[in-house]
């Protein structure tokens, strides 16, 4: 069967500049710098022959902080590109998380980004045999685990049974790495209630935006982005009055901000216009969340009062 579809070139320059543009910001650099010093410690020990633990990082934060990217980010500037199955190297391994995680669950998504299925009568103590042999033969030294909070629904067994295993990941052992945990702040109960557990991960706690400082700084990173696409801005979306409105719609969060700036470069690109304007923000919120003008930030009068943190409803 062919799909009948075909990506236009606007949808390809919208996925470049998603792609090629990253911006740094404050957070961003704490997470590199925190993964920098990790991976360094980490090699200086099996270059000596130490047998030390290394220690991991813990990135917490609400959706659409960019917590995931930016450390993405930092690997790939440390020169440990995302792989896939039948590279080799594999210098970090990324492995998302499902909302039913237990150990053996935890330990088969490891080894099926290994390429490996686990049989149904291995134990999560055989699986992780097969994933150490991994990380040994692949040269494995970073595994990032996202959305970590989700060990929170495990029950009380295999909650801990998680907890003494991402202990173990950077013990001295064979398949010891640098883990890299990605969250939301409600995996901190996890995190806080083993002081062993907590004293072998740094964390970094991704921070809200505020309008107080960072409103010209939004201006700024959509003009970056419009540079990447060849458009001007209007004096629409040059004014204070329009950053504090694009602050409240990206909730504060610096990842959902960059977002909401792509979509309306986006908009703007399919309409054939050269120049961006609040209305592509207008009309592109509309569409997303079907809201009515009331609820829609860039057009509300009080836009202030519109709940920053949920779904707009109806």
């Amino acid at each position: 069967m062919t799909l009948a579809l075909r990506p236009s070139d606007v949808d390809r320059r919208v996925q470049a500049l998603r792609r090629d543009i990253f911006i740094d910001h404050a957070d961003a650099q704490r997470i590199a710098r925190q993964i920098e010093n990790s991976l360094r410690e980490f090699m200086a020990a099996r270059e000596l022959g130490h047998p030390a633990d290394a220690r991991g990082v813990v990135v917490l934060g609400r959706s659409g902080t960019g917590k995931t990217k930016s450390v993405l980010r930092a690997l790939e500037t440390l020169g440990l590109q995302r792989t896939a199955v039948g590279h080799s190297p594999r210098g970090h391994v990324f492995v998302p998380l499902r909302d039913d995680v237990t150990l053996r669950k935890l330990r088969m998504l490891i080894s099926l980004e290994y390429g490996w299925t686990p049989k149904a009568r291995d134990s999560a103590e055989d699986i992780w045999q097969y994933v150490a042999a991994y990380i040994e033969r692949l040269e494995t030294r970073v595994l990032v685990l996202d959305e970590i909070q989700h060990v929170r629904a495990a029950g009380a067994r295999d909650r801990q049974s998680m907890r003494d295993a991402l202990k173990s990941l950077v013990q001295p052992q064979k398949g010891q790495v640098v883990p890299i945990l990605i969250g939301t702040p409600d995996f901190a109960e996890i995190l806080n209630s083993d002081q062993q557990f907590k004293r072998r991960y740094s964390v970094v706690h991704m921070t809200d935006l505020d309008p107080g400082v960072d409103a010209s700084r939004a201006i700024k990173i959509l003009a970056c982005y419009c540079q990447g696409v060849g458009l001007e801005l209007s004096k629409t979306v040059k004014t204070r009055d329009f950053a504090e409105r694009l602050l409240h719609a990206s909730y504060y969060a610096f990842g959902e901000l960059c977002e909401i700036c792509i979509l309306a470069l986006k908009a703007a690109l399919v309409a054939g216009n050269k120049v961006l304007e609040i209305e592509h923000f207008r009309s592109t919120h509309a569409q997303r969340f079907d809201c009515l003008p009331e609820m829609n930030p860039f057009i509300a009068e009080d836009f202030v009062s519109i709940p920053a943190d949920v779904n707009l409803d109806r």
